[in-house]
């Protein structure tokens, strides 16, 4: 009986996403594209290169020290919220931890890897 009622409510899921997805495709106003409507910048002006083009060196070093201190930082969290039950050895980890990190930040600064240029 369970098995009846499981599959019952996936299939009804299925039919309601399905309804609620191509809704709008359905039921609203259908696109005209008349001119340059088709072009990746709708701004009546043709584009004077093409709209693939490489990205900076400089967004890579961002997106890179990004990543590093916002994984550095969900490391921290579980620290955060346990350090009341945390003994002296696991306090002391956690505290090199945070050195090294404002250590890289420290010297990225230093650097200038920070700046916008």
């Amino acid at each position: 009986m369970s098995a009846l009622a499981i599959g019952l409510n996936v299939a009804l899921t299925l039919v309601v996403v399905t309804a609620m997805a191509s809704a709008g495709w359905l039921l609203g106003p259908k696109p005209r594209h008349e001119g340059d409507a088709d072009l990746p910048y709708e701004t009546g002006e043709r584009p004077i290169a093409p709209a693939v083009d490489r990205m900076a060196v400089l967004f890579y070093r961002f997106a890179v020290l990004f990543v590093v201190f916002d994984v550095d930082l969900a490391f921290l969290l579980p620290w955060a919220l346990g350090r009341r039950t945390m003994d002296f050895a696991q306090m002391a980890t956690m505290s090199v931890f945070v050195a090294l990190v404002g250590f890289m930040l420290a010297y990225f600064w230093r650097k200038g890897v920070l700046e916008c240029r």
